[in-house]
């Protein structure tokens, strides 16, 4: 090995022994302040600067990443707060229901406006109902679609992410163009019996707007809330 590369090596040691000093020793230059005066740091721009201009700037950048982060996290707080309030004001109007009629029209109604769905749908199984009868296509299960929803209704909770087509016309019909991505709503009568009403599906213009991996409490309690109305009119 040559005295060049014997050179080379123990430069990097030495380098290597300095920054861990400095790592375990935070406060060194706070006890050696002229050498912060000598030191200069490559600038971005171009040029130099001083070790404690360097410092100022990167407390600078990570001041305005932090203002950025806490905007972030103000604008998920109000919007979750929005979320609650027109959840809790669609809860306690399905609850006012006196009629099949006016489930129907709350959750069309409120899901659209309040929740801002580009379509929804509740879709029922058969039953001896007049209003249903009425409205077939609030009933009809024709195969094969009826199969491609098997899956959602025995996983017993709700499935958000992209349809296959047959599902996206199966549930929205006319109002399908357009339709991005969904959350299936499961109506089970409750959480031990396997008995259930249909599904509510939302969807939305927004391919984002419902993710497979995204959070689904709201949905849950939406989906048991409107099962226990259903009940009411359905049995």
């Amino acid at each position: 090995m040559s005295s060049q590369q014997e050179n080379s090596m123990d430069e990097k040691d030495l380098e290597h022994t300095l920054v861990r000093y400095l790592r375990d020793h935070p406060g060194f230059f706070e006890q050696h302040l002229d050498l912060l005066a000598d030191m200069i740091l490559p600038h971005v721009h171009g040029g130099t600067v001083s070790l404690v201009e360097r410092q100022v700037s990167v407390l600078r950048e990570q001041k305005e990443q932090y203002r950025r982060q806490l905007q972030q996290l103000v604008r998920h707080a109000e919007k979750n707060e929005k979320l609650s309030k027109h959840f809790n004001s669609l809860i306690l109007a399905l609850l006012d229901t006196r009629e099949l009629a006016q489930v129907v029209e709350i959750v069309n109604q409120r899901l659209q406006q309040d929740f801002e769905a580009g379509a929804v749908s509740l879709r029922l199984f058969n039953t001896d109902h007049p209003y249903l009868r009425e409205r077939p296509e609030m009933v009809d299960w024709s195969e094969p679609v009826l199969g491609t929803f098997d899956k959602v209704i025995s996983g017993r909770r709700p499935v958000c992410g992209t349809l296959p087509p047959v599902q996206v016309e199966a549930l929205f019909k006319d109002a399908a163009e357009g339709i991005q991505s969904a959350a299936l709503i499961p109506l089970l009568v409750n959480d031990q019996s396997r008995k259930c009403y249909g599904l509510l599906a939302i969807g939305s213009h927004d391919a984002g707007r419902f993710r497979a991996d995204m959070g689904t409490l709201f949905l849950s309690h939406l989906g048991k809330v409107l099962s226990r109305v259903l009940s009411q009119h359905l049995e």
